[in-house]
């Protein structure tokens, strides 16, 4: 009977520590293995086909700033007046190519393909729409021979006076985005064809239909919170463009893919090929979908956007070396654009100016920066890391100064000129959300079920180990009273009886 008791109690501790046991494993094993084999860049894990060829809708969305006083800016130095046009809405398709997987390493090479759709069913006008702006190319020609000589100033502008159309043109939406041949560089190429072996000029041009640059990232298998890590681009860590280590350092991921387990405290780093550098935004807010999945926002910081002055980190990006003269908000993009062998005078910023030095803002009119609408904004879920929604925006400007050797710029205002903004969104949608939601139902079920092992297990080991303790204590108690006497007793008249031996006849 006692063996019995004793092994009830006892099976129950085993039974207990086997099932938080296997609690442990279920979530420090096997969990983690599932959460692993769906987030790594492989082509059977959950993230590949999303990251190899996209099948959430990008948008790429253009808005044009219109110049509405072209002829008062220039016969009469009025300010600059403008009006915004669009959206001229693109869908955006992105493959990867030429893949090169490097198990040994845990990365994977790559170039990105990218090519834009026009809709016109979402855009606000069509790509025909007649705009005024800067003329790119003579802007750009003009700012690059500022320092050559003067024979070669002046013959370019006899050149320029004969060819061009003057300081401000007229384009259309698609010319001024997509590029258009230029008659003054068409002109060029015939008589300098070693200077000039381009007419093709836009803001985006010769971009459609092209990869922008090779990539090699982490695919997560060594290590699955850097998984879309940039680990070079077209082969090296650094840039060569600035004159920092930092400012030339390639950092974080292209965007779309973010740090599973990331944290209100991390930053989350984003490498722009087009911005020929990298970037970071902070946490901005916290937020719930209608699934109740909670996210993570995380916008660029207002310190990362200030000069060299307020942020001294950012002196590497001054052009050229020590030149810091630019306002917050703006960066100098001019080393990396190229036009031919002219350096591209662009200036990038958030749209209408958001965040930049007030300067900007009050050289010219019709531009109204709005936070909510004009800063770039990535939602993230933060176990995972991934990104549910993303707006990444920037507006495209060009530096302009009086030219004193080109007639028609002798007077040109100094300011940066707004050209256009664009906006690239994507959000997670109906199929690849059903997707990710099974997957985190798979975890949270998973996660729910070792809590509720954990407290059976728990329970019935602490329950078993009392009862246990408790039967031991109370059988040692009673175990000491109730011992056989070492004589046994007899109730005769209460006394005790001793035999006697009997005599005999003889002895009578």
């Amino acid at each position: 009977m006692v063996k019995k008791q004793c092994c009830c109690p006892i099976t129950g501790i085993v039974i207990g520590v086997i099932v938080v046991v296997i609690s442990l494993i279920v979530e420090f094993v096997i969990v983690p293995y599932v959460f692993k084999e769906n987030l790594e860049l492989n082509n059977s894990s959950m993230q590949y086909n999303n990251w190899y060829r996209p099948e959430v809708p990008i948008s790429m969305q253009w808005y044009i700033f219109n110049l509405t006083n072209a002829d008062d800016v220039v016969n009469h130095g009025a300010k600059p007046s403008f009006v915004q046009l669009g959206p001229y809405t693109y869908r955006e398709y992105r493959w990867k190519t030429y893949l090169k997987w490097d198990s040994d390493k845990g990365t994977v090479r790559y170039k990105n393909l990218r090519w834009w759709v026009f809709e016109p069913n979402k855009s606000a006008g069509s790509e025909d729409d007649l705009i005024w702006s800067i003329n790119l190319p003579l802007v750009t020609v003009a700012e690059s021979l500022r320092y050559e000589s003067l024979l070669i100033q002046e013959g370019f502008a006899l050149f320029a006076k004969l060819n061009s159309e003057g300081l401000y043109r007229k384009y259309t939406m698609k010319e001024l985005i997509w590029g258009y041949h230029d008659p003054m560089m068409t002109a060029a190429m015939s008589l300098l064809p070693d200077m000039f072996y381009t007419d093709f000029v836009g803001v985006y041009a010769g971009k459609n239909y092209t990869d922008d640059g090779v990539w090699t990232v982490s695919t997560g298998e060594k290590d699955i919170t850097t998984v879309g890590q940039t680990v070079a681009y077209n082969g090296t860590k650094y840039l060569n463009f600035w004159s920092s280590q930092y400012a030339n350092m390639v950092n974080g991921t292209d965007g779309t893919v973010g740090k599973p387990g990331i944290t209100k405290d991390e930053q989350f780093y984003m490498f722009v090929p087009d911005l020929c550098r990298s970037l970071y935004g902070v946490y901005s807010e916290e937020e719930k979908t209608s699934e109740g999945i909670t996210l993570y926002r995380f916008s660029p910081d207002a310190n990362e956007m200030k000069n060299a002055t307020g942020n001294p980190d950012n002196a590497g990006f001054c052009t050229p070396p020590g030149n810091c003269l630019l306002g917050d908000g703006m960066m100098n993009l001019t080393v990396c654009q190229m036009l031919d062998h002219f350096n591209i005078p662009v200036m990038a910023s958030l749209p209408h100016f958001l965040y930049a030095d007030p300067r900007y803002l009050e050289k010219v009119e019709g531009l109204h920066p709005v936070e909510s609408e004009h800063k770039t904004d990535i939602a993230l879920e933060p176990r995972t890391g991934i990104v549910m929604r993303v707006a990444k925006r920037l507006q495209i400007n060009m530096y302009l100064r009086a030219v004193e050797y080109i007639d028609f710029m002798k007077d040109a205002p100094e300011m940066v000129f707004p050209v256009a903004w664009l906006n690239e969104s994507a959000v997670i949608d109906g199929q690849n959300q059903d997707v990710f939601l099974s997957l985190m139902q798979l975890m949270n079920v998973a996660n729910i079920l070792c809590y509720v092992m954990y407290a059976c297990g728990g329970l019935s080991m602490i329950g078993c180990s009392a009862y246990l303790t408790c039967y031991c204590v109370k059988t040692k108690s009673s175990g000491t009273g109730e011992r056989e006497p070492l004589l046994g007793s007899q109730k005769s008249g209460g006394s005790l009886s001793v035999p006697v031996k009997e005599q005999s006849e003889e002895e009578t």
